[in-house]
C-alpha cells in the first residue's frame, strides 16, 4: 500500500472516531429527528442510551486499536530490513557490494559458477539460504 493510501485510511479512521464522539453526545437530538421523520414518539430510556453509548464507546476503541496495532506491527515487520526504491515497478535487484559478495557468494565452495572476480572463481554455493534465479549477462 502507498504511502498516499496510508495516510487517506488513517485520516479516515481519525473522522470515523470524531463521528463516534460526535454521535454519542448528541444521541438525544438524532432521536428527535428520527421521531420527527417517522411521525411516531421513539422513547430513549436509561438502558438504550446507555447500550448504545456502550456500543459507540466500543466501535471508537477499536478503531484506536486498530490505528495503533498497525501502526507498530508495520515497524516490527520492517525491523532490519534495507528497503531499496520506494517503485518497484521494474524490480528491485542491485548490483552488490563487495562485502556482500564475499559474504554471500563463495570463491572455493562447490556451487554454480557466476563469473570472475579479481582472476577468481565465483560461486553461488549449493546450500546457499538464497534462490537460484540468475541473470546471465553476455
Amino acid at each position: 500500500m502507498s504511502m498516499i493510501k496510508k495516510i487517506c485510511f488513517y485520516i479516515f479512521l481519525f473522522f470515523c472516531l470524531i463521528l463516534n464522539i460526535v454521535i454519542d453526545y448528541n444521541i438525544k437530538n438524532y432521536f428527535l429527528v428520527l421521531s420527527e421523520c417517522f411521525g411516531k414518539s421513539i422513547v430513549l430510556n436509561g438502558n438504550l442510551y446507555t447500550l448504545i453509548c456502550v456500543i459507540f464507546a466500543l466501535i471508537s476503541i477499536l478503531i484506536v486499536l486498530d490505528i495503533l496495532l498497525v501502526f507498530f506491527k508495520k515497524q516490527e515487520v520492517n525491523k532490519g530490513i534495507n528497503f531499496k526504491s520506494e517503485d518497484g515497478t521494474h524490480g528491485t535487484a542491485n548490483w552488490m557490494s563487495e562485502d556482500e559478495m564475499t559474504s554471500v557468494l563463495s570463491f572455493d565452495k562447490p556451487g554454480i559458477i557466476l563469473g570472475k572476480y579479481n582472476n577468481k572463481i565465483v560461486r553461488l554455493p549449493f546450500d546457499s539460504y538464497f534462490n537460484k534465479n540468475i541473470c546471465v549477462f553476455r
